[in-house]
């Protein structure tokens, strides 16, 4: 990267929905994201996130197969550098335990703003690099 460039954030989006996850990516595509890709199903996310080592993950919660928090353990055990951000259409205490347990950065409920979406986002890819930067 040359001095003085910045660098764009990267991201994988996971959700078996695939119009919510294509509004996932145009949301981000749209404020200057690269959207690395799109998976409709956790393992997809997965070999995505190793290929494309992104600086976040937007992942589902209750998907078929493979579960979201079952997902986010896999990451974490395999790439701990790429953070996950957890979706869920329920704000329940057992999800969140659960994704407290493997180790997501943070934990949305689906319908929240755009503005609230975004800037967790931001805030989870920061705190990411801080964190490298700083080992």
């Amino acid at each position: 990267m040359k001095p003085g460039t910045t660098r764009v954030p990267c991201l994988v989006v996971v959700d078996d929905d695939t119009q919510v996850a294509e509004e996932l990516a145009g949301l981000f595509t749209d404020v200057g994201y690269h959207v690395a890709g799109v998976a409709h199903a956790a393992k997809a996310g997965i070999d995505m996130v190793g290929q494309h080592k992104p600086d976040v993950v937007l992942m589902d919660v209750r998907m078929d197969g493979m579960s979201g928090t079952e997902a986010a353990h896999v990451l974490w055990r395999d790439y701990p550098e790429v953070p996950v951000v957890l979706l869920s259409a329920y704000a329940d205490e057992g999800i969140v335990r659960a994704a407290e347990e493997a180790n997501v950065a943070a934990y949305l409920v689906k319908g929240c703003s755009a503005e609230d979406l975004l800037s967790t986002v931001g805030t989870v890819i920061r705190e990411s690099q801080d964190k490298r930067r700083w080992s």
